[in-house]
């Protein structure tokens, strides 16, 4: 009982351990997955601010040409974004937040057959590249999934209303995805030429901080948190010295008491960098890792009960493998395999073999018929259970035929004695004869005797001890 309440403590710790450390690792790869979606968005937000600081130094008579990479590059980062999370497509709220990020007045979503079939206006759910003049210029992008194309200011299809719409396919190719754009725009793009009003100007998801500064003096020009324009990247708490910001810098800071993460990039003149609050970041967190928590526990419940099972199982087959049925002691296979390994050692000095035989079982059989015969086999069995059982095992290795293998220091005689008082009592409880003729051998007495010699000792003084009790009841021995 001890060793099971020991192995049940055990596998518990284990139990708890294997959980702590599965959170803990779900812990780590989720802050860590959602460390390199923070660095991602931060990557397309500086390239937006990038497309956007080159798109307003660009001249007047250039600026359509450069709007149309521009926003065949909003339409590639918001396929990118959906990709990262395809749930986003479905959800008209969602496109529309993302189009105010990307600075687009539309999202739409195309199939592969070329129909809108989710954006941010849903009446033109349906429409497709054969629904007018304006959506066929976008046929091309059906025979070649590696174009990208932006059509110049033209009436649109539902409406006739005059817009610009840039369209390109995600990286596997199984949805297009559109922007568009009025080219009332144009004139507030070119009048917005000041990075303070291009970086105030750009919406932002809470958390997400975008900053431009000068390089030279670290002033920054621009930010979406008005209050850092006119301070140094230093004086709020980034520190770019040091690092290398030509492809990118992504580094820990701690930025108006929160800790962030910050990707930091040089271009030309000026010095990008996307704050993203780790907090908001890995909001997300809490839920999967309770999730994978009862997950966990489930699971090892669930394998926790089918080893009980099973455990259960090979025990109670294992015990009838080795049990006798009729009295429940070891039988003759249980009796054989013991002997086996005890005789593959020295044997134990303390090692007492007793031999047992019913006497007159034969003469119940006949007299009285096989189910008193066996009650006898029974009562034997409790008897020699109550006598034996605390000193070691009790085999049936035959009809009537048992045998002990004792560990004590006991005088056996009068264990025996004790044996046979049992037996009478039993007798006189229950109306039958019961008697048992015994014979045994202790280890120590016989040095250089092996388990099996030593049996037919035991053997020889069991028939001893049934002959003399034959010949002190008178009982013919040939009808016993």
């Amino acid at each position: 009982m001890k060793t099971r309440k020991y192995n049940a403590f055990l596998l518990s710790i284990v139990t708890v351990f294997i959980v702590v450390m599965l959170i803990g690792f779900e812990l780590f790869i989720q802050v860590r997955s959602n460390r390199n979606q923070a660095y991602q968005t931060a990557g397309m937000l500086v390239n937006q601010v990038v497309s956007l600081i080159e798109n307003n130094n660009d001249k007047i008579d250039l600026h359509t040409e450069s709007l149309k990479e521009d926003y065949i590059t909003r339409a590639k980062a918001i396929a990118y974004i959906i990709d990262q999370n395809v749930s986003l497509s479905f959800s008209e709220e969602e496109l529309s937040k993302i189009a105010e990020l990307i600075m687009v007045d539309e999202i739409h979503l195309f199939d592969t057959t070329g129909t809108i079939y989710a954006g941010t206006v849903p009446k033109y759910y349906g429409y497709s590249f054969d629904s007018g003049e304006q959506m066929a210029y976008f046929k091309p992008m059906l025979k070649n999934k590696e174009l990208a194309m932006c059509q110049d200011v033209t009436p649109n299809t539902a409406e006739a209303k005059l817009m610009m719409y840039a369209i390109c396919w995600n990286d596997d190719g199984t949805r297009m995805i559109q922007v568009g754009i009025e080219p009332l725009r144009l004139l507030s793009e070119l009048h917005a030429n000041e990075i303070t009003e291009v970086v105030a100007g750009m919406p932002s998801y809470a958390g997400v901080d975008i900053i431009v500064a000068d390089t030279e003096t670290g002033l920054i020009e621009g930010s979406t948190i008005h209050d850092h324009t006119g301070k140094t990247l230093a004086e709020i708490g980034i520190d770019v010295v040091g690092r290398d910001l030509g492809t990118g810098a992504q580094f820990s800071a701690r930025v108006d008491n929160k800790s962030v993460y910050c990707l930091a990039r040089q271009y030309k003149e000026y010095t990008i960098a996307i704050t993203n609050v780790k907090s908001a970041v890995n909001e997300n967190v809490i839920r999967p890792i309770i999730l994978t928590f009862l997950y966990v526990v489930a699971a090892v419940l669930i394998i926790f009960i089918i080893v009980r099972n099973m455990t259960t199982q090979i025990i109670e087959e294992q015990k009838l493998s080795n049990t006798d049925q009729m009295t429940e002691l070891f039988n003759r296979r249980a009796y054989e395999a013991d002997i086996e390994t005890l005789s593959k050692s020295a044997l134990p000095e303390d090692l007492v073999y007793v031999s047992m035989d019913l006497n007159s079982l034969k003469v119940t059989n006949d007299d009285l018929g096989h189910d008193a015969g066996d009650t006898l086999i029974k009562g034997a069995a409790e008897c020699m259970r109550q006598c034996f059982e605390e000193y070691g095992k009790l085999y049936r290795i035959g009809g009537d035929e048992f045998v002990a293998l004792l560990n004590t220091e006991r005088n056996i005689p009068d264990l025996l004695d004790e044996l046979k008082m049992l037996c009478e009592k039993w007798s006189e409880n229950n109306g039958f004869n019961l008697t048992i003729s015994c014979g045994y051998v202790r280890t120590k007495d016989y040095e250089g005797y092996n388990l099996h010699e030593l049996s037919l000792f035991a053997d020889s003084g069991m028939y001893k001890d049934k002959e003399q009790y034959y010949i002190e009841k008178g009982i013919d021995r040939r009808r016993s």
